[in-house]
């Protein structure tokens, strides 16, 4: 795989079947395994068409093209109460393509966004699949050892920016 060939697009409605169903694979295929199934079935059953819409209308969403094809999606969020903070939202990646470098690439992406751009501070709730994946790109958990919420299954990260 090239990753010099990916290619990011604001999120399209029209797109939210195909982001669903990156989504609805990858908590099937990858995170399953880290939640028992009350929790699984409750954090899987969250992700709808309606939950996509309003974070595609209400923050900067992106789809990652590889081939023609959607492989990853995910977004950054600005809380404007907290000055200079912003917040990753929704990151997922075909599971066919992980490890393969699209996930890093995805992250470094969201990252230069205007919204993280502007912020001095980085967030992400992170799932138990995936807490140390953003811990290996600098990340650091707000709590050691991560606790992970029981309402949503995640822990929160964050970076600090260099000015």
């Amino acid at each position: 795989m090239e990753l010099s060939r990916l290619s990011y697009k604001r999120a399209d409605i029209r797109n939210i079947d195909i982001m669903l169903e990156i989504i609805h694979r990858c908590m099937n295929e990858v995170n399953y395994i880290d939640y028992n199934e009350s929790e699984f079935k409750r954090y899987l059953d969250s992700f709808t068409t309606n939950w996509l819409k309003n974070i595609i209308e209400t923050r900067h969403y992106y789809e990652v093209w590889y081939d023609d094809k959607i492989i990853a999606c995910g977004g950054v969020s600005r809380d404007y109460s907290q000055e200079k903070q912003s917040y990753f939202t929704a990151i997922f990646v075909n599971p066919d393509y992980i490890g393969k470098g699209v996930g890093r690439e995805l992250v470094h992406y969201l990252e230069l966004d205007e919204w993280c751009f502007e912020s001095n501070l980085i967030e992400i709730p992170s799932s138990k699949s995936s807490h140390k994946f953003y811990h290996k790109l600098g990340y650091e958990y707000r709590t050691y050892p991560p606790v992970f919420n029981e309402n949503d299954g995640s822990t929160i990260m964050y970076k600090y920016k260099k000015m």
